[in-house]
């Protein structure tokens, strides 16, 4: 389990004028504050931004429910939707005095971080970030799905015929156990979910089944059935057996046909799961890309991620697959209660070759290598990469009702990584 760190998103930079370098006194003139991008690491896209408000101005719904309790998950988004419309107006308010058209807006977030996703000239950007109720601006980057090797791919009526089996990855975590009928779900953060898939129980209400790059929450891609068949597939004789299986599996979309997003639309993404989340959910992150120096203080998903996870939805993300330091690359590098971080093993386990290392911020590994689960149109495949382990851990933590347990451990570049269990 990681330690909970002070909130901190963004680096303020503090502008003084000074009257004399030599002897260091300041000007009578008023301190003007500046907030600034922390990182200019990974593929920035340019004129567009990630502004979050000071808690102190706009509190985030969840922090202001965090003491309630809900019957319902629709009662519950009827009192995050009352208090996202507050912190909306007070948003634009924020905007109109800076003469910034709502219009540049791209995304609001209300639910675990008050901020939004705005297009912005340089004139823009520097007065908006000399308002004194902005905490933080980072930059929006292109996210990319994490590169997986695909070792086969099996479609058809042929493949739904075969007999069930039970993957390596699901044996290294405990087996599987029976996850129907849970009132929790598993949120997959990911490029969607094969909606009729017959060896998955997919939530398809489109309340909660969204797509935030457009069309439906159904899978084009592959990656996120896949991920959901490991943490959940159906224990029905056929095709796969997930850790948790028969778990409720909830597609969020925010990655296209071609793997790729952005920073805003996965936040957009994270706040979605926010409005609706119950404790003992779990929401599972296998994304990721290069952020760069310090990125455990200062990634966009920092306060996102922390606040969902203390509100009681615990949360497991792929350590990436550059065979290079986590703690560079987000939300990988993110820390906290209830988040966890996992490296991939081989069945043998062994370190993966292409896993990311560095136990801090990595808790825990599961296979990752060579895994079997579900794909596009009712098929099967076997996938390589920390986006297949993460999805283990986010059924073991479905199927606990809390953290996962540790048995054994693979040492690699003199550490040793707590193989997570059932």
């Amino acid at each position: 389990m990681k330690n909970a760190l002070k909130f901190a998103v963004g680096t303020l930079f503090t502008v003084l004028t000074i009257t004399s370098c030599q002897n260091e006194k300041l000007s009578e003139n008023t301190v003007q504050t500046l907030v600034e991008p922390a990182s200019t690491e990974g593929k920035i896209i340019p004129g567009e931004y990630i502004v979050i408000f000071k808690d102190s101005k706009i509190q985030p719904a969840s922090k202001v429910l965090e003491k309630r309790t809900f019957s319902s998950r629709e009662e519950r988004a009827k009192s995050v939707d009352k208090i996202s419309e507050i912190s909306v107006k007070s948003m634009n308010t924020i905007l109109s005095k800076v003469n910034l058209d709502q219009s540049k807006v791209l995304n609001y977030y209300t639910t675990e971080v008050s901020g939004m996703a705005i297009q912005l000239e340089d004139k823009e950007f520097e007065e908006l970030s000399k308002n004194p109720d902005v905490a933080a601006i980072e930059y929006n980057r292109v996210v990319d799905l994490p590169k997986v090797e695909i070792e086969s791919i099996d479609t058809g009526e042929a493949s739904q015929k075969m007999a069930q089996q039970t993957p390596c990855g699901i044996s290294r975590a405990g087996g599987a156990t029976n996850g129907a009928g849970k009132s929790q779900w598993i949120w997959i953060i990911d490029s969607g979910i094969d909606l009729d898939h017959p060896d998955l129980n997919v939530v398809t209400n489109t309340r909660y089944a969204r797509s935030f790059v457009g069309g439906s929450a159904n899978d084009c891609n592959g990656h996120g059935t896949h991920v959901a068949g490991t943490a959940g597939a159906i224990n029905n004789g056929i095709g796969v057996v997930g850790v948790s299986a028969g778990a409720s599996v909830v597609p969020v979309r925010v990655f296209g046909c071609n793997g790729s997003s952005s920073a805003a639309t996965i936040l957009a993404g994270i706040n979605h799961v926010g409005r609706f989340s119950e404790p003992g959910d779990v929401a599972n992150l296998s994304l990721g890309g290069f952020f760069g120096t310090n990125c455990g203080n200062n990634s966009s998903y920092r306060n996102a991620l922390r606040t969902l996870a203390n509100s009681g939805t615990r949360i497991a993300i792929a350590a990436g697959n550059s065979r290079a330091n986590a703690a560079s690359y987000q939300p990988a590098c993110v820390n906290g209660n209830n988040i966890f971080t996992v490296a991939s093993m081989t069945c043998n386990q062994t370190f993966s070759s292409f896993s990311n290392f560095n136990v801090n911020p990595i808790d825990v590994i599961a296979t990752g290598s060579s895994v079997r689960s579900t794909y596009l149109n009712g098929g099967y495949a076997t996938l390589s990469g920390t986006s297949m382990a993460s999805p283990h851990v986010a059924g073991i933590m479905h199927a606990r009702v809390g953290a996962p347990r540790t048995s054994g451990n693979v040492r690699h570049r003199g550490e040793n990584y707590p193989i997570a269990r059932r």
